[in-house]
């Protein structure tokens, strides 16, 4: 009995020592990594002179996602964010500061990005290369989309043993129905518009062929942007790049396997370096060295602290208010935009006495009541006198289309994928899975709709006529919605509406959209209409919480992700992962959506 009661005093005192230790611990955790958040929110002053480090770590984003604090603990850099408007901003800033002598693009980290956030800056890079100063880009690869930015440097560095991914933009789905078919689930689905092929991956093993029309369509006007802007940048002639990849396999056997050569000889970079020689290089483009000789350069994030001034509450407010991801009610979460959270911006913009709004569109759509929470809410500052332009990045298409159509003025990019002007439902039922497991269901009710909307029993002709009604239902309003807004008959709409999907120089041509340009433009057009010469832009997006920031910052000091094992079964499981995610996105009280899947693809190439 003794022995018993010291072996529980013992493990009495490790599970006290346990407690008071182990907050201790996770105490003295948070301060070191508080501190250093500190220490980089507070840099020391720049340099006189210095090159500008442009090595962005994750996405590309409109707004920053508020992060739950696990999520926040276990982001790793390359699952990070950073604001798209951020960057470009860093960049026409230091066209005209002195201290910096030029731009070193390193790009191995960043996420995408996609064509038409590359347009956007290209456009700032062109503005700086206005200025004299040269630009540098080296890498040890160059994927697809990190190129297309490299290729408007005056000079590329590429590693001996390196490469560049240069293979065209592919569409390629995960079709669902032999699988659906086998675990006996059926899904129901309910459209208006013939070109709405949102759930084709569910009632198809195939593309359809009017959907490789329409795909082909905005593909191959994505790709010519972009060997159009590969071949300006490196001095090329119009099909060049085209022609390159389609003859790259003899390239490459005539280079012995030698694929960086192949790229030096063909003019897609400029020097093959590595290790020293690399620095050697760079030190010389920059012409900025410190007291031991080398290279002085500043990060994105310390000459973004460095430039940002006070807010002037004298100067005039336009509002830039980003809506980015898959529409949903309800709060923002990653990757989709919540209505109520859109709403609240919104608000917080007009309580801020803003002269104007921008609405930062970068949305497939999604939720017809999402959608229309923030249209409503759109029109209510719109009678209030208050102007109000979008600019549509990416993607501002269906739902994303349903918020733009009656504002003030719409701008678009060559390569933004808008339209898609539609309606669906989908009711997915197991009555299949009973059976194969021998079990069945029955009952009374009091009507012949008492068990319409059961997922276990086989949809009845009421309810396919219900939902069938709801969804022309929403198709006639949007279709009256961009009339109204695009001063167009119901018919003219309808022409070019029925889900068709269209890029954004072809939006114009067909009256979608009144001009084409970036964020900056929207900007000036919606201080043209409130009467102003002199404004500031302010955005108005999720606040991120300190405990975010601080989090963030102690996953990455520690090095918290999850794990490599873990990391490499998430991407064999790729291919399911879009059609899964694109379910749980269906949040609908009412089952209905404006939403374009061909978004998603365009947003990443």
């Amino acid at each position: 009995m003794d022995l018993l009661k010291a072996v529980w005093r013992i493990l009495s005192g490790i599970s006290k020592a346990i407690t008071v230790l182990v907050p201790l611990l996770f105490l003295g955790i948070f301060i070191t990594a508080f501190s250093i958040s500190l220490s980089e929110t507070v840099p020391e002053p720049l340099p006189e002179r210095a090159g500008l480090l442009i090595a962005p770590k994750g996405r590309l984003v409109e707004s920053r996602t508020p992060l739950e604090p696990v999520d926040a603990l276990f982001a790793s850099e390359l699952a990070g964010e950073v604001l798209l408007s951020s960057l470009i901003e860093a960049i026409d800033e230091a066209a005209a500061d002195s201290r910096i002598t030029s731009i070193v693009l390193d790009l191995e980290d960043l996420a995408g990005p996609s064509t038409s956030q590359a347009m956007e800056i290209i456009q700032a890079i062109e503005r700086f290369s206005a200025s004299g100063k040269p630009i540098v880009a080296v890498g040890d690869y160059f994927s697809q989309s990190h190129y297309l930015l490299a290729a408007q440097a005056d000079e590329i560095i590429l590693h001996p043993e390196g490469g560049i991914s240069l293979m065209g933009f592919g569409v390629y789905r995960t079709y669902l129905k032999q699988f659906l078919d086998n675990i006996r689930v059926k899904f129901h689905v309910f459209r208006a518009g013939e070109n709405k092929s949102a759930v084709e991956p569910y009632l198809r093993d195939d593309m359809s062929p009017q959907e490789r029309i329409v795909v082909a369509r905005w593909l191959n006007s994505l790709w010519d942007d972009y060997t159009a802007q590969v071949e300006k940048g490196r001095g090329k002639s119009e099909g060049d790049v085209t022609a390159f990849v389609n003859d790259f396999p003899a390239r490459l056997e005539a280079n012995g396997g030698d694929l960086a050569q192949v790229f030096l000889q063909e003019g897609y970079v400029d020097a093959l370096l590595s290790g020293d020689e690399v620095d050697v290089r760079v030190t010389e483009i920059v012409d900025a060295v410190d007291d031991d000789g080398d290279v002085v350069l500043v990060g994105l994030r310390r000459y973004l602290i460095d430039i940002r001034q006070p807010r002037d509450e004298t100067v005039a407010t336009i509002a830039v208010v980003p809506v980015e991801g898959t529409l949903i009610p309800g709060e923002s979460i990653q990757g989709s935009a919540g209505s109520e959270t859109i709403v609240n911006q919104l608000t917080e913009a007009m309580e801020s006495d803003a002269a104007a709004i921008v609405l930062r569109i970068n949305s497939g759509g999604g939720s017809v009541f999402a959608s229309e929470e923030i249209r409503t809410k759109v029109q209510e500052i719109s009678e209030a006198g208050v102007p109000v332009v979008s600019s549509m990045g990416g993607a501002a298409a269906s739902g994303g289309y349903w918020i733009a159509a009656e504002t003030d003025q719409i701008w678009a990019l060559p390569t933004t994928i808008t339209g898609s002007i539609g309606a669906f439902s989908v009711f997915p039922t197991i009555e299949g899975v009973f059976d194969y497991f021998g079990a069945t269901v029955d009952g009374v009710g009091t009507t012949n709709m008492a068990s319409g909307f059961d997922p276990a029993q086989p949809l009845d002709e009421n309810t396919r006529r219900i939902f069938q009604a709801m969804i022309d239902g929403v198709y006639n309003e949007f279709l009256g919605l961009v009339a109204g807004g695009r001063d167009m008959t119901v018919e003219q709409v309808d022409a070019i509406a029925g889900g068709q999907v269209w890029i954004g120089r072809q939006a114009l041509e067909i009256g979608l959209v009144d001009e084409l340009g970036g964020l900056n433009d929207a900007i000036r057009a919606a201080a043209e209409l409130a009467g102003l010469d002199d404004y500031k832009a302010e955005r108005f997006g999720a606040p991120i919480s300190p405990q975010q920031l601080v989090l963030e910052e102690l996953g990455k000091n520690l090095e918290v992700a999850m794990p490599a094992t873990l990391q490499n079964a998430v991407a064999w499981l790729a291919p399911f992962q879009e059609p899964l995610v694109t379910l749980s996105q269906l949040q609908d009280p009412k089952h209905i959506y404006l939403q374009c899947f061909d978004c998603n693809y365009a947003s990443q190439h």
